[in-house]
This record gives C-alpha cells, structure tokens and sequence, in this order.
C-alpha cells in the first residue's frame, strides 16, 4: 500500500469515527436514566441565544455528550475491573467488595452528641405518645455491614457497631421499650440467605427471627407464629442490588434472588392501601422477573418506601392497631408483624410531611407505635425521626 493511499483510507476512517459519533447522537435514542447510577442522564439541550451567549449552552452539550456515550454502562464497568485487576482496588465509593462476594457499604463514625440527639427525639416522642395511651417501641437493626463489620479490612473501617452501642443506652426506657435484636442476628448472620450478597438490605428469613422476638415483648401473651406459619422460596431472577450499582457487575461474584415468604392458613388476603392504590399482597412479585440486571428487586416487599400506608389483617392475632415509623429495612419485616394487629399504619418521615401526631393516633384509633430503623439511617437520614 503507498503512502497516499494510506493517508486517504486513514483520514477516511477518522471522518467515519467523528461523524459516525455525531449522527449516532443526532438520531439515536437518548437513555434517560442510569440505573447503575441511579440517576438522570442528560438529555439534548434546547438552544436559545442567552445560552449560547453565557456559554452554558455549550457546557450542556458536553454534559449530554457524556452521558449518552454510546456504551457508557459497560466501559464504567471496565474501568472498574481494570482498576481491581491492574491496582488491585477492592473498595469504590463506599463499598468493600470482600474476598467471600459480600459487598458491605461503610457505616460512618458518629459522635456522642449525634446520638444524643436521635435519643432525644426517640425519647420525647414516647414520652407523648405515653400521654396518648399509645405503648412505644424502638427497634434499631444493625443493618447487613454492621452485622459482618469483621470482614472490614483495617485500612478501611466501618464504624457500625460503634454507634448502635452509643445509642442504645441513651434510649429512656421509661417512655420507649427498647427491643435489642442484635444478637439474634450476629448469631445467625452465616446462615444462608439472611442478607444479600450485592444489596444493602436483609432477606425475609432475618426479618423473621428479629420479629420473633419484637412480636413476644410487644405483646406477651399473645400466640406467637412460627417460621413453619410461612412457606419460604427464593424467587424471581438474579439480579444486582444497591451496592452493586456503586460497584458495577464486573467486581461481582454471586447474585442474588429475593425470599418470598407466603403465610399459611389465612381466611382472606391482606388488604394493602398506598397511594390511592389498593393490592391484596404484601408483595409485589412483578418486581421479580424486571429484565434489568440492576433492577431494585427489594421493592417486592410492600412496593417501595412510601409516605403512607394502611394494612388490615384478615384474621388478626389482636384486635389492636399498630403505627409503624420506619426507613427501608421494615418492609421485609412488616409482614411478620402484621398478623399480630387488626390494622398496621406506616409512616416513612422521609416523604410523609407536616405530621400532626395526636390528630393521627386519634383518626386511627392507634393503640401501640413501632419506630423501626436501622442503624445507619437513623443517624444519616435525620428526617426518619422528626416526629413533630
């Protein structure tokens, strides 16, 4: 081949690159979001003289350009196994990715004033809702790396265990029964499918063994359900969960499958109200066969952390009604409390705005509270207990 002719097929092939990728972006289809992300992706930005003037127009550009990059997803993935490869990286963003496939996120250091403050409000709470007649109760999960912070190597601690012991104490009992399910789960955290290996979450199964014990203090007496009252099977495809997407699949080493637990021996179903949305399942199994390889299949439980919901019992263990204040590890473990009670509120702070508390314990005729958090949440997401 002579040298023009290369030069010819050379510069060809580079016009083919540039303006390939130009009417790639001109005509393809624009991916709106990043689920490996979890957010928004850039979208072609609309042209006006003022833009252009302020230069933004331009900065906009560079942001779709990035974001629409044809294959963005699978070369995040390959930079993230390069860097474990070549660097031997093993923690990215806030996840440790450990040698036995567990991807635990890092629980941040609190102080004895943060505590304080979350005490406080727990505390001030079940000191009115006492006034109301309404017996309180707090649950705090040490969430899935607090229960295997053992694996944290030295250089990158997680600090989970420290700060559920801080609190703990701090908790007016009084006022609050203060339900400790830790040792149940550092007892059982080996057993299979307790929590998942790519999500941040616990399974059924260890929301079940915690609510053994929650269920017996909250009311003594009462006949207790067994794990024999549930059916249990994993369900639906394997997928990626929240730590993955931070990850990505390239460091993941086991999958994960949902636990569905199905009780027994009920007359009717439970009926669910969210959002002007009535189911009669504390499931939603649809989420279990999304194609998505990072699709949040723990919103089979209950749907998702919404701001309010209802459930009524079809053949309740009491007659009582139950609030249930709560972050995201409870909707796996409502299900094994709701037989207990003939109606189940649940308020997520978080999205629930403008509570009026004693208006609320009065409409629904409330007669015990549940504020059931995990470790982390409550000292990161503030919002989980402003009661008033």
């Amino acid at each position: 081949m002579n040298k023009k002719l290369f030069n010819i097929l050379l510069s060809a092939g580079f016009l083919l690159l540039i303006f390939g990728v130009f009417f790639f972006y001109l005509f393809a289809g624009k991916n709106q979001v990043s689920i490996l992300e979890s957010r928004n992706l850039a979208q072609k930005p609309d042209f006006s003289a003022d833009a252009v003037s302020t230069g933004d127009y331009m900065k906009k550009w560079d942001v779709f350009f990035n974001d629409q990059f044809p294959r963005r997803d699978a070369f995040t993935e390959l930079n993230m196994r390069v860097n474990q490869l070549a660097l031997g990286q093993d923690v990215y963003k806030d996840v440790y990715v450990a040698p036995d496939g567990y991807l635990l996120t890092k629980v941040e250091q609190y102080t004895k004033a943060d505590a304080k403050k979350i005490a406080d409000r727990v505390n001030n709470v079940g000191q009115s809702l006492q006034k109301m007649d309404v017996k309180t109760s707090l649950v705090i999960v040490p969430n899935k790396s607090t229960v295997f912070e053992a694996k944290f190597p030295a250089y990158y601690p997680s600090f989970g265990r420290e700060g559920y012991e801080r609190l703990m104490p701090m908790i007016n009992q009084k006022y609050v029964q203060n339900i400790d399910i830790s040792q149940i789960l550092y007892k059982n955290k080996n057993k299979a499918n307790m929590f998942f290996y790519t999500d941040h979450h616990w399974q059924a199964k260890a929301a079940f063994l915690a609510s053994e014990k929650v269920t017996k203090e909250m009311n003594p007496g009462v006949k207790q359900l067994t794990m024999a009252d549930w059916t249990w099977k994993l369900e639906g495809l394997p997928f990626y969960g929240s730590d993955a997407r931070k990850t990505t699949s390239a460091l993941v080493s086991k999958s994960d499958q949902v636990m569905v637990a199905e009780q027994k021996h009920l007359s009717a179903p439970y009926k669910l109200d969210v959002i002007k949305e009535q189911r009669d399942s504390l499931y939603v199994k649809s989420r279990l066969t999304d194609l998505a390889v990072y699709a949040n299949r723990y919103t089979t439980y209950i749907g998702t952390d919404y701001p309010e919901a209802h459930i009524q019992t079809p053949n309740p263990l009491t007659n009582k009604n139950l609030l249930i204040f709560k972050d995201s590890y409870a909707n796996a473990f409502i299900q094994f409390i709701a037989p207990y009670y003939a109606n189940v509120h649940v308020l997520d702070l978080r999205y629930y705005k403008n509570l009026d508390l004693p208006a609320y314990v009065k409409k629904y005729d409330i007669d015990q509270a549940l504020l059931f958090f995990n470790n982390n949440s409550i000292y990161a997401t503030p919002q989980l207990t402003m009661f008033e």
